[in-house]
C-alpha cells in the first residue's frame, strides 16, 4: 500500500510540473491538419534516441615483402640479363604477349590479338586501347616502334649512349640475330595507332615466345628520352605496380598502379617491397619472424624444416634451370679437348646434387632440362672417374696436374669463380664450388676460389675476364632456342659467343633450327646440337633444379612460373 500511494503522488506532481512548464514556455507553432482528418493521436510511447552513424574504417593497406638473394643490377629490361633485376621489372613493365600462369603458353598482354602471314614473315598485332604509361603518356603503336628502335638501332641516340656507358642489349642481339641490318626483323611499322606490323627476313620458330620474354617489354618513350643512361634507376612502364624508390643494398619499393588497364587483375596488395637479403639462413629467419612474406633461395638442409613448419608453405617452381661451369677459351689449356674432358670426369655430380639439391634437383648431362622438347635422352654423361681424369691430363702434357694456366698470353694461377648470390640453378654457390674444387683436387686439378659483387661478376663474365666460372640459366620462353642458340649461335659478324667458343658448325645447326616453324622439324636439330656440345665438352652441366619458394601460410595467389616470370598482382595476404 505504501508503494502504491507514493507512486500515485509522484505521477500527480509530474503532471502539474509539465503543465507549469508549458504555460511558462513559448507557444508552439500551430500544426496544419487536413479538414477531413481528425487530429493525430499523441504517441503512446516516447521516441527512442537516434544513434549517430559511425564512419566506416578504411581497409588496412597491404604490403607484400619479398626476400631476394641480392641487389638488382638495373631496372631497364632491355639491358638486363639477371633474374634478380627481372623480378622487379616484371611488376612494372608489360609486353605484347606474356606467359600464362604456371606454363610457357603465350597469351595476350598489351596486344589483344595477332595474325601471321602464310610465309611466316609478317606478324600483325592489334593493341589494346586506353592503356597509359605510369607517367600518363599513351601506350600505342608509336610507343612500340620507338621501343623497338631503342633496342635495335645502334644509331638511336639512347641506344648509342647506353653502349658508350658500358651497357649492352644482349638479349636483343641474341634472340633476333644482331642489330641494324643484321637483325632478322627488318621493319616494325605503326599501321595505325592501334596496329603494329613486324616484317622478318625469314620465319623464326620461337618469334612469339621471344616476344613473351621479360626483356621485350615497353617503357615510356618519353622516359627513355628524359632519363637517357639513367633508365636503370627510373623505370616507367604500364604494369600493375609503379616504381617508388630503390635504396641501394636494401630494397626496391613499388606501389599499386590505380590506373592499371586490366581492371579484372588489379593488384590485391597496395605496396610491394623487394628486400635484399643475400644470406639464405638470414632470409629464412626473416620469413619466420614475419619480417618478409616470401623468399627464394633456400638452403637444401632447410627444406625439411620448412615442410614441418605449420606457418610456412613450400612451392616448387617447375624445372627450367641448368647450372653449369664455363671455360674461357682465351685460356690456352682449355682449347685442348682432353683437358676439358679431365675436368668433366673429375666431378661427382650425383654427390653434388644429393648434398645441395635434396628433393629438388637432378644431375644435368646437357644444357636443356628434360622438360624441354629438344632434350636428347640418348646422351651418356661423363661418369665420375678421377683416375681417368689424371690419365687425360697426362696425355695432354700435365703429368703433375694442372694449377697454372696461360690466360691471354700470361702464366697465372688457375682461378675458379663462383657467384656471390644464390640463384635457382646454384642454391648455395660457395659450398658447391668448394665441393667441386675438392673433387678436382683428387684428380690433380688445383684451383683458387674467387668471387666478387654480383654486378661486377656479370660484367667481368661479359668481358671475358673470368677464366673458369660458375653460372647458369633459367629458360626465358620454353623454347630450346633460348637455351642453346642464346649461348652458341654466332651473330651476323662471326663473333664468338660467351666464353669465346667459336663453333661454326654448331651455330649453323642452331640457326637452321630457329628458322623452321614446325616443332617436329626443329627437334632433331636441337638434339644433334646437344650431342655436339657434349662431345666437345664446351661446358660442364651440373644440375637441373626445381627452385623452392617459401611463403608464409597467410600468402595466397603466388603462381610459380618455369621461366621465373612471376607477377605479384595475383598475390594476396590474408589473416
Amino acid at each position: 500500500m505504501k508503494r502504491q500511494y507514493l507512486w500515485s503522488t509522484m505521477m500527480a506532481m509530474m503532471v502539474i510540473t509539465g503543465l507549469l512548464l508549458t504555460a511558462c514556455g513559448q507557444p508552439a507553432a500551430p500544426t496544419a491538419v487536413p479538414a477531413t482528418q481528425p487530429p493525430a493521436a499523441p504517441p503512446t510511447t516516447a521516441p527512442q534516441p537516434t544513434t549517430a552513424p559511425q564512419p566506416t574504417a578504411a581497409p588496412k593497406a597491404k604490403t607484400f615483402i619479398f626476400g631476394a638473394q641480392g641487389e638488382p643490377v638495373c631496372l631497364d629490361p632491355a639491358i638486363i640479363t639477371d633474374g634478380i633485376s627481372a623480378r622487379v621489372t616484371n611488376q612494372i613493365y608489360e609486353g605484347l604477349v606474356k606467359f600464362d600462369k604456371d606454363t610457357t603458353n603465350v597469351v595476350p598482354s598489351l596486344a589483344e590479338s595477332w595474325t601471321t602471314s602464310d610465309d611466316g614473315k609478317t606478324w600483325t598485332f592489334k593493341l589494346r586501347t586506353g592503356v597509359k604509361f605510369h607517367d600518363g603518356t599513351d601506350f600505342n603503336a608509336d610507343a612500340v616502334v620507338k621501343n623497338w628502335d631503342y633496342w635495335k638501332n645502334t644509331q638511336n641516340p639512347q641506344h648509342a649512349a647506353q653502349i658508350k656507358a658500358g651497357q649492352t642489349f644482349e638479349y636483343y642481339e641474341s634472340q633476333f640475330g644482331g642489330f641494324d641490318a643484321d637483325s632478322i626483323i627488318t621493319d616494325v611499322k605503326a599501321q595505325d595507332p592501334n596496329t603494329v606490323v613486324f616484317t622478318l627476313k625469314e620465319p623464326q620458330g620461337p618469334f612469339l615466345s621471344n616476344l613473351a620474354m621479360f626483356v621485350f617489354v615497353f617503357q615510356s618513350p618519353a622516359a627513355i628520352e628524359k632519363y637517357g643512361v639513367d633508365t636503370c634507376k627510373h623505370p616507367v612502364g604500364t604494369g600493375p605496380f609503379r616504381f617508388v624508390e630503390w635504396v641501394p643494398d636494401q630494397q626496391v619499393t613499388l606501389e599499386k598502379n590505380p590506373d592499371y588497364w586490366d581492371k579484372a587483375n588489379m593488384p590485391k596488395v597496395d605496396k610491394v617491397v623487394i628486400r635484399n637479403i643475400k644470406d639464405n639462413s638470414q632470409r629464412l629467419a626473416a620469413l619466420k619472424a614475419g619480417e618478409i612474406h616470401a623468399m627464394e633461395g633456400l638452403n637444401p638442409s632447410d627444406i625439411a624444416t620448412v615442410k614441418s613448419d605449420p606457418n610456412l608453405q613450400l612451392l616448387l617452381r617447375p624445372a627450367n634451370t641448368t647450372g653449369y661451369i664455363a671455360f674461357n677459351y682465351h685460356v690456352k689449356e682449355f682449347n685442348d679437348l682432353k683437358v676439358r674432358q679431365a675436368f668433366a670426369y673429375a666431378i661427382d655430380k650425383k654427390s653434388i646434387v644429393d648434398t645441395f639439391y635434396p628433393g629438388t634437383g637432378q644431375v644435368a648431362k646437357e644444357f636443356q632440362p628434360p622438360a624441354l622438347w629438344g632434350y636428347n635422352p640418348d646422351i651418356q654423361d661423363y661418369p665420375y672417374d678421377p683416375d681417368k681424369a689424371k690419365q687425360l691430363l697426362t696425355e695432354a702434357g700435365f703429368p703433375n696436374g694442372l694449377s697454372q694456366i696461360t690466360f691471354n698470353g700470361k702464366q697465372v694461377p688457375l682461378d675458379f669463380w663462383y657467384m656471390p648470390v644464390n640463384r635457382p640453378y646454384f642454391p648455395n654457390p660457395k659450398d658447391i664450388a668448394t665441393a667441386i674444387a675438392a673433387q678436382w683436387a683428387k684428380a690433380g686439378i688445383t684451383v683458387n676460389l674467387q668471387t666478387i659483387e654480383w654486378a661486377q661478376y656479370l660484367d667481368k663474365r661479359a668481358k671475358g675476364e673470368l677464366p673458369l666460372y660458375m653460372l647458369g640459366w633459367t629458360g626465358d620462353n620454353g623454347d630450346p632456342d633460348n637455351f642453346v642458340c642464346y649461348f652458341f649461335c654466332r651473330g651476323a659478324e662471326p663473333k664468338p659467343q660467351e666464353g669465346f667458343i667459336d663453333d661454326k658448325d654448331l651455330s649453323d645447326l642452331l640457326l637452321k633450327a630457329a628458322s623452321l616453324t614446325k616443332q617436329e622439324d626443329r627437334k632433331p636439330l636441337y638434339q644433334q646440337a646437344e650431342q655436339r656440345i657434349h662431345d666437345n665438352v664446351w661446358r660442364i652441366f651440373i644440375a637441373n633444379n626445381q627452385p623452392p619458394l617459401v611463403l608464409l601460410k597467410t600468402v595466397t595467389g603466388y603462381i610459380p612460373n618455369p621461366t621465373s616470370t612471376e607477377y605479384f598482382n595475383t598475390v594476396d595476404i590474408t589473416g
